[in-house]
Order: structure tokens, then C-alpha cells, then sequence
């Protein structure tokens, strides 16, 4: 990525409520290093296969209520994650910006179309079987991608085509996203000085 108007992609951020405390750090040029601890450890394998197969490195550490529930820290992870990423694209120049990916577990097939856009909007047409996974309801997976492709400024739309197996279905979904992830913010060498939109930004709502 030898192109003159690009720096390493690096971002970290710190966000601390009565709620949950976080501290996020990631590099979009990596190759899917992690280090993850949010109190929740089906969470931790999610994010953690968001960071392998999206080749993202991330490191995230959460503090968060869950003497009351798991939705406060998978909520706010959701935000914090998807700023760090926001900031990380800065002006978003070069970047591919689209992309889609089909991702098949075992007897499901989840489908992400993502535009790196500026303006978050999250479709998600996803039927999870069971109502928790390992002390974690399974309702707050939407909030997480909504809080995403909310703070990240990414429209996203989230599809379970079919599948019966909760754990199957949910981890397509962070699998599939990731591939998406990691096609759409490569650097596009035959475009890497222009920004990939008419309007001249992919900033905010345009």
C-alpha cells in the first residue's frame, strides 16, 4: 500500500460510562491479531473470528454490568468497535467501499452486503432458534450490529438465508461479516487517490 496520502489505518479509542469500560484498538492493515476480553466468552470467540477472518487486528478490552445483563457490554463494544473502525478509515480514500460475501456453516448460509458509505443503516433478517447461548441473550446479537454499522457509518444488511443451529447462525454472521469487512476497506490500487463516491466523501451523511 505505497500510496502517498495513506498512513497506517490505526486507530484506538476509550469510552467509559456507568455502564461499561472500554478500550479499543485496531489496525486495518493487520493480520487478524487479537486480544479480547469482554467478560463474555462466546463474545470474545465472535469478535475474535471478526478479527482473523477480516485480517483486522483488535484489541478490546470491556469492563462491563454484567451482574445485570450481557446487553450494556455487547451494546457498547457494538459502538466503540465501529468508531475505532470509523476513525481508522478516516476520509475513506481509496478504499473499495462495497462489497458482499456468502458465508456457509455447516447446514446454515448467511449472506452480508456492506457499503462503506457514511450512512449507517442495518437490515437484519436473521431468526436465531434459541433465546440464549451461554448466558448471553441471544436478541442483543442484532444491537451489536446495529451499534456497528452506526458508529462505523456502514450500511449493512445482515441475512440468514437458512440454518437451525443458534451457534452455526450467529457466527456465520460475524464470519460473514469480516469477509466483507476485509474486501471493502482494501485499498483499490487503480483508485487509491480518489475517493470512491460522486459526492467527493463517504463521511457522515451524504
Amino acid at each position: 500500500m505505497e500510496t502517498k496520502h495513506i498512513k497506517n489505518r490505526v486507530s484506538e479509542l476509550k469510552r467509559e460510562t456507568n455502564e461499561t469500560k472500554i478500550d479499543v484498538k485496531v489496525n486495518l492493515d493487520g493480520n487478524g491479531k487479537n486480544n479480547i476480553k469482554t467478560g463474555l466468552p462466546f463474545f470474545d470467540h465472535m469478535l475474535e473470528q471478526l478479527s482473523k477472518h477480516s485480517l483486522i487486528d483488535i484489541i478490546l478490552i470491556c469492563e462491563g454490568d454484567l451482574h445485570i445483563d450481557s446487553h450494556h457490554t455487547v451494546e457498547d463494544i457494538g459502538w466503540a468497535l465501529g468508531k475505532a473502525i470509523d476513525k481508522a478509515l478516516g476520509e475513506r480514500r481509496g478504499i473499495k467501499r462495497y462489497s458482499f460475501s456468502y458465508l456457509p456453516m455447516d447446514e446454515c448460509l448467511t449472506r452480508c452486503c456492506i457499503d462503506i458509505s457514511g450512512r449507517p443503516w442495518l437490515i437484519w433478517n436473521v431468526f436465531l432458534p434459541s433465546t440464549a447461548i451461554n448466558n448471553i441473550e441471544t436478541e442483543i446479537f442484532r444491537e451489536f450490529f446495529q451499534s456497528l454499522s452506526q458508529s462505523a457509518g456502514i450500511t449493512l444488511h445482515m441475512e440468514n438465508l437458512y440454518g437451525n443451529n443458534t451457534h452455526h447462525i450467529i457466527e456465520s454472521c460475524f464470519k460473514s461479516l469480516a469477509i466483507s469487512l476485509k474486501e471493502a476497506v482494501k485499498i483499490d490500487e487503480n483508485n487509491s487517490e480518489n475517493v470512491p463516491s460522486t459526492k467527493g466523501i463517504l463521511t457522515g451523511s451524504n
